[in-house]
């Protein structure tokens, strides 16, 4: 890959404010439902809006919770086929004390994001919410949520939100929910509340979002994927200790044990934050292309309508005959 940082800084040349400009429906709706007609819109608008934000300040999600209750086909953290398991509050805080003794940390990412799956469903989350709070006071932290349960959350997760200043994030499924009245909803705890563009809306109100499938037999060009990426090294994923450049790169192993993939990291497709000293060296890992890019099938980008997913192996991967459904 010589040369490829160089690329992709040449390629970011000149687009300041270009993403502002891009909205991220406008994006999603430039693809087809397809991938068999002319793709250059696209893919053309995803490089400006990945590079245009690679230079910006990256988020950091962190998936407390494994499952969902939702189950949106497509996930791109792999939800609906991933065993149920909650991040200890043990496990968080060895992970995110790594972090916080990183020179820079403090204030570097726009924001820290729990998530999952659905981080509503953590018995602990007041503790995970308190904990971010008290190990990046200046960084701003987001719950992302789908909204089902926002009328169960409990007093003390209200309390925690509140006093460290959180935003409630959430993503507006077509589920028949009243996220304006959820908004309100938060507000009247004292936690101020957003609904995100996670989603994009076509003619006759149909959602819609973009999906990329993942090809284990690798062989793609990892400047062009990363490049085409969206949030790669945009959206980074703590998990282990290791920062990731994206999530689904950071949780292959929950395909190959659904699926019965070989998708494989290799030393450079992560940063093992116990050697990480400085923000600098952050910031040079997200902004280049990782070995594991070569399974991105970056070519078949789709725009797909939101549904629930039925836990078949195409919603992620190109499937060949080492494929397996059985294991469904």
């Amino acid at each position: 890959m010589r040369g490829v940082k160089d690329v992709v800084a040449e390629r970011a040349i000149g687009l300041d404010g270009a993403a502002s400009v891009l909205a991220w429906d406008e994006l999603v709706m430039s693809y087809g439902e397809d991938c068999q007609g002319d793709r250059g819109q696209g893919a053309s608008r995803a490089i400006t809006f990945h590079l245009t934000h690679l230079w910006g300040r990256p988020m950091l999600d962190v998936d407390i919770v494994s499952h969902c209750n939702l189950g949106c086909r497509c996930c791109c953290h792999f939800s609906p086929v991933t065993e149920a398991r909650f991040l200890t509050l043990d496990e968080y805080a060895r992970e995110l004390g790594l972090l916080a003794q990183v020179k820079g940390a403090a204030d570097y990412f726009e924001s820290i994001n729990l998530m999952g799956g659905e981080p509503l469903l953590h018995p602990e989350l007041a503790g995970f919410v308190r904990l971010t709070h008290e190990l990046l006071p200046a960084t701003r932290t987001r719950v992302c949520s789908n909204g089902l349960l926002v009328r169960e959350v409990a007093d003390d997760v209200w309390d925690a939100m509140r006093a460290a200043g959180v935003c409630l994030y959430l993503t507006p499924y077509p589920i028949g929910i009243d996220y304006q009245g959820l908004v309100t909803y938060a507000g009247d705890r004292g936690v101020r509340a957003e609904v995100s563009n996670g989603l994009a809306v076509g003619e006759g109100g149909t959602p819609y979002f973009l999906s990329t499938p993942l090809d284990e037999h690798g062989g793609h060009d990892v400047t062009q994927a990363f490049m085409e990426c969206p949030l790669g090294g945009v959206s980074l994923q703590l998990v282990g200790g290791r920062l990731f450049p994206c999530n689904r790169g950071a949780l292959f192993e929950t395909l190959n044990e659904r699926f019965g993939t070989s998708f494989a990291h290799e030393s450079e497709d992560y940063l093992e934050l116990a050697f990480v000293s400085d923000v600098d060296e952050i910031a040079d890992f997200r902004r280049t292309p990782k070995p594991m890019c070569r399974y991105c099938a970056y070519e078949r980008t789709v725009r797909v309508e939101w549904g629930r997913s039925t836990g078949e192996p195409s919603e992620w991967i190109v499937v060949s005959s080492s494929v397996s459904s059985a294991t469904r």
